[in-house]
């Protein structure tokens, strides 16, 4: 299924015009990934929604004067955690959409868990696993960032351009590295390449010796 992408400022007017005026302060979730393998780049995204947040606020808010505020659940990078932080965004915080996950596991799990069956809008700025584009969402779920399937399109096109051909691909084993493996392999070896190794790895290891011993094996080089 094709996604649109929206940016954070349009779905929200589109989904505030729809919502009931209940409140003075209307709620936007972030689910952010505050731990985990990408911790170092979450507060940099946490501050731009923040300062999107502020900046309409600056104008008088939304509606009637309705002021937007941000409610942060750190989603840990992965589905373990990003699930149960989504669920408190949806069901216990009442947010009215999510900005987040960052990391495509979380962003699953939460979509699928909280998100979807809570009618609530998701917009990612970072997941670009292709499992993302394929969830039965009800045009609930958006991002705006080129997927992998793209990306990993790409990255096996410039390696042909450049004449090579045998390749050996590890990847980190999650959804996205599986996701990007997946459409890099697929469009190297379609374009006439060959993968010699294609190996999973674990985050965090202290040593990926059996990992590349596994690609010097295969004779990639």
């Amino acid at each position: 299924m094709i996604k649109k992408t929206l940016t954070l400022a349009v779905a929200a007017s589109t989904l505030f015009a729809a919502a009931p005026v209940l409140a003075q302060e209307v709620k936007l979730g972030f689910l952010a990934d505050l731990t985990g393998g990408i911790a170092g780049f979450a507060p940099g995204m946490v501050d731009a929604g923040n300062l999107a947040i502020a900046n309409v606020n600056d104008q008088g808010g939304i509606l009637d004067g309705l002021t937007l505020t941000s409610v942060i659940a750190d989603s840990g990078c992965d589905a373990t955690t990003g699930g149960p932080a989504a669920d408190r965004l949806v069901n216990a915080e009442n947010v009215i959409a999510i900005f987040g996950g960052f990391c495509s596991g979380a962003t699953i799990a939460g979509a699928n868990g909280s998100a979807i069956p809570g009618n609530v809008v998701m917009i990612s700025p970072a997941s670009t696993a292709p499992a993302v584009a394929a969830l039965e969402d009800n045009d609930l779920i958006f991002r705006n960032v080129v997927p992998d399937s793209v990306q990993g399109v790409k990255a096996a096109e410039l390696l042909l351009a450049r004449g090579i051909t045998e390749v050996g691909v590890t990847y980190l084993n999650n959804d996205y590295g599986s996701g990007l493996a997946g459409a890099f392999v697929e469009a190297f070896e379609a374009g006439g390449g060959k993968v010699l190794a294609n190996v999973a790895h674990e985050d965090g290891k202290a040593d990926y010796r059996p990992e590349i011993g596994q690609i010097e094996a295969s004779g990639a080089t």
